[in-house]
């Protein structure tokens, strides 16, 4: 069986296309690095991003967000407070460490404007402003 003549030449003209935009993989003028080099390179990435750079400055700073209202209910373990803007939300936030070492000392009353700083998409409050 004989192919059609129009795939024949498109054939052709998608070889040619492709062959115009080809570039090879390691021009003759280009330096090599050697082999120590690279090994070398390879060592001083791995040791940046596991050791060298600790944690802190690879993991970003958590997003935070603003809850305003009237405080409902105060424990020792979370607050929950009724939105000052829809009167039919009430949320719940558990306290971080340093949050829960603070509310032992001082605690909001019961009926108090508060804005809670908390964790986008959690519930884990940082900061309670009165």
């Amino acid at each position: 069986m004989t192919e059609k003549p129009t795939e024949n030449a498109r054939a052709r003209a998608t070889r040619r296309a492709a062959s115009r935009w080809r570039v090879s993989a390691s021009p003759s003028f280009a330096i090599q690095p050697s082999e120590a080099f690279r090994s070398a390179c390879l060592v001083l990435v791995i040791w940046l991003l596991l050791g060298g750079l600790g944690l802190g400055v690879l993991q970003a700073k958590p997003k935070t967000d603003k809850f305003e209202g009237t405080v409902v209910v105060v424990g020792p373990k979370a607050i929950t407070v009724k939105s000052r803007y829809n009167i039919y939300m009430v949320r719940t936030f558990h306290y971080s460490a340093e949050l829960e070492q603070k509310m032992l000392r001082k605690k909001p009353e019961t009926g108090k404007k508060v804005t809670v700083h908390y964790v986008r998409g959690s519930d884990l409050a940082l900061k309670v402003d009165d």
